[in-house]
């Protein structure tokens, strides 16, 4: 009796191929080494995917959900003071990304793909406006006012990215108390 053939959904792939990403660079995320990564044969990929391209758009869309739009679900399904929204917001942004997707090099490395393949700079632009728009939103829903609200998300992200890249090359920047710091100086409390 044969063995049933090992049957792959589309987030399987796009899983395997940010783990090839973070592990080789872009080169890596060739269908036949996937495939291979996978146990399965190429026609499992052309099951879902047209060709490479589209499961670099269905990867990066795939981002976009479960690094922006979930995250900024959840915060808003526990509700809260803006600070409360705020501190859990960056409880999620300085978090590592799940080992299924890379861990924690997985967002540094989208990056890093963003400056030399023009969709993924295009969807890195769009995150990035998203979360910086949400920041502003809750910086003001703290009670800074429009133009303070601004330059305290981006200050807020930019240190978040930082955490990131710092903590993807072993280095620890996410205890509460820098970022507890962090916010109390950018709401300007005590």
């Amino acid at each position: 009796m044969n063995a049933k053939p090992k049957e792959l959904s589309k987030t399987d792939w796009i899983a395997a191929a940010f783990r090839a990403l973070v592990a080789g660079g872009p080169a890596a995320m060739n269908v036949e080494p996937l495939a291979k990564s996978l146990h399965v044969t190429k026609g499992s990929f052309y099951w879902h995917f047209k060709d490479r391209a589209a499961l670099h758009t269905a990867m990066l869309d795939h981002w976009e959900q479960i690094a922006t739009d979930h995250i900024i679900d959840d915060v808003e399904a526990h509700g809260g003071s803006g600070r409360e929204k705020l501190e859990r917001l960056i409880g999620h942004a300085v978090s590592a990304a799940p080992d299924a997707y890379g861990g924690a090099q997985a967002e540094g490395v989208l990056r890093a793909w963003a400056a030399s393949y023009d969709p993924a700079g295009t969807s890195l632009a769009r995150v990035d406006k998203r979360r910086r728009a949400y920041l502003t939103q809750l910086f003001k829903e703290a009670g800074l006012e429009a133009t303070a609200a601004r330059h305290a998300a981006d200050i807020a992200y930019l240190a978040s990215i930082g955490a990131q890249n710092t903590r993807a090359t072993g280095g620890k920047m996410d205890r509460p108390s820098t970022w507890t710091y962090l916010l109390d100086r950018l709401l300007d409390q005590n």
